[in-house]
């Protein structure tokens, strides 16, 4: 079987060994991504080697950014897997990583009223090319006509989105300790906000997802709403202000016969059956160390109905375990989530410079040996 073979057919409740398994966002943290292809003998630039090398059975793609410059800035060292810290399309420093360092600026920081909300230079569905993909180490020249690139890709599952929060953004443009208070004390504001979010969302997947139909099997999005302990506001406060957005953007797949995948680590036991109403197919990256996200309950509760992507532990086992302790969790994750099809193995968050070399291949060792 092909690896897109293997990720489809995990999808659709079957039981395939070496099971389906992948390389979180296909990107590695530098330093060790360093080691590893200084061991299996790749060139420093060979990305895709490397996927091949660790057995990644998906390819994941964005379309390209045609917009305006994007201001760079030198106050705050960029996190992977940004190169440099760039102002993004929203106007806030430093993309995914902005949402939990408050000492970043906030472009609605200080807004009072609904009006202040609406004169944000809101960003454009307009400044991307949906008809040119790519992924985020390659740089601009090398983004390929969409059939193009699904051609090359064409023996692995296709994945097209990423990291696209609501939640997150919204603590984004207000900084978290003012979006979290917001929500109680200026309402408004925070309806506004979402407005803007989930409409130019909806059109940037809805554009994406027309341009790639029939070339992805996946569409995917990312928002981070958990802390490893509960959800970051209450369950029904998270429902009535964010499922109906997920509710939107969910069908955008569907329409398109694509899969729903949504990337939110930390503790969010609390509405995986909310999401699943709404249409989620692929819950990403299943952070197994969380309260409330033990995986045996999980398959149990929600392995009818939804895929399982990622388990494996990145906090402790990986940096900290020897090989042998990494070994014993692949086996474990695999035989509790694997049972009966829907899981696709990975790590909880990116393969980081903590995790020891012999560690990473010890694990992607496991996955493809293990009931072979």
């Amino acid at each position: 079987m092909t690896p897109r073979e293997r990720v489809i057919a995990a999808m659709n409740g079957e039981e395939v060994f070496p099971i389906a398994s992948d390389v979180f966002e296909n990107g590695v943290h530098p330093e060790l991504r360093a080691k590893l292809l200084r061991h299996f003998g790749l060139a420093e630039d060979d990305n895709e080697g490397l996927l091949k090398a660790l057995d990644a059975c998906l390819r994941w793609a964005r379309p390209l950014y045609i917009g305006p410059p994007l201001e760079e800035g030198t106050s705050h060292t960029p996190v992977f897997p940004a190169l440099k810290m760039v102002k993004d399309i929203w106007g806030t420093w430093g993309e995914g990583a902005a949402t939990y360092y408050d000492g970043l600026p906030r472009p609605l920081r200080s807004a009072e009223t609904v009006a202040d909300v609406e004169a944000h230079p809101w960003p454009n569905p307009d400044w991307f090319d949906y008809d040119r993909i790519g992924w985020i180490l390659d740089p601009p020249e090398a983004y390929l006509p969409v059939a193009e690139w699904a051609t090359r890709k064409g023996d692995y599952a296709r994945l097209a989105g990423g990291w696209s929060p609501v939640f997150s953004k919204v603590m984004d443009m207000f900084g978290m300790e003012t979006g979290l208070t917001h929500i109680a004390d200026h309402p408004a504001l925070i309806e506004a906000t979402i407005a803007h979010i989930a409409d130019f969302l909806e059109e940037y997947y809805r554009r994406f997802a027309r341009a790639g139909h029939g070339h992805f099997e996946i569409l995917a999005w990312g928002d981070d709403f958990a802390s490893q302990q509960s959800l970051l506001l209450r369950p029904a406060l998270w429902r009535k202000w964010f499922l109906p957005v997920w509710k939107r953007l969910f069908a955008i797949a569907h329409e398109n016969d694509m899969k729903v995948a949504l990337h939110s680590c930390g503790s969010v036991r609390a509405i995986v059956g909310d999401l699943v109403d709404v249409g989620l197919d692929i819950l990403e990256n299943v952070q197994v160390t969380a309260v409330g996200m033990d995986p045996a309950e999980l398959k149990r509760e929600f392995g009818q109905h939804l895929t399982f992507y990622g388990g494996m532990d990145t906090q402790r086992i990986l940096p900290q375990g020897s090989p042998e302790d990494v070994r014993r969790e692949v086996r474990r994750l695999i035989d509790i989530l694997g049972e009966n099809g829907r899981y696709i193995f990975c790590t909880m968050h990116y393969l980081m410079d903590d995790v020891p070399m012999e560690n990473a291949l010890a694990m992607h060792d496991e996955v493809k040996a293990y009931r072979r």
